[in-house]
């Protein structure tokens, strides 16, 4: 639907995207690390550094890089949630499941929800 993804942390506003990815502060068992994803939506590669060995099933925290807010939704605990921007002026909330393995995408636009992933569910 979209071509260029522009990613912004909910809280302070921050870009999330650097060199072609979206990035953030993945925290687990006391360990953190560097996570980046995939920009686009429905396409679930990732790096680690440092290196973290994720677990299947596992649930995981997302924080933003800048501002250290946990990027857990409110309304939908299995999920994060953080804004795509299109212009300066049009922003959508975009919401991906925390549980490693579980691969659905959410685009929550004013007219309707596009869904993304092999294990999409009924949200909204």
């Amino acid at each position: 639907m979209f071509s260029n993804y522009h990613y912004h942390c909910p809280g302070c506003n921050a870009s999330l995207n650097k060199d072609g990815r979206v990035h953030f502060v993945l925290k687990t068992n006391g360990e953190s690390t560097n996570i980046s994803l995939n920009p686009n939506p429905g396409e679930y590669d990732y790096n680690c550094e440092p290196e973290l060995h994720l677990t299947e099933g596992e649930v995981y925290d997302f924080f933003c890089p800048e501002c250290d807010k946990n990027l857990q939704s409110d309304r939908f605990n299995e999920f994060v949630e953080i804004n795509m921007k299109v212009t300066d002026e049009i922003e959508f909330e975009v919401l991906f499941s925390r549980v490693c393995g579980q691969h659905c995408t959410y685009v929550v636009t004013e007219d309707m929800v596009e869904r993304h992933g092999e294990h999409p569910k009924d949200l909204i």
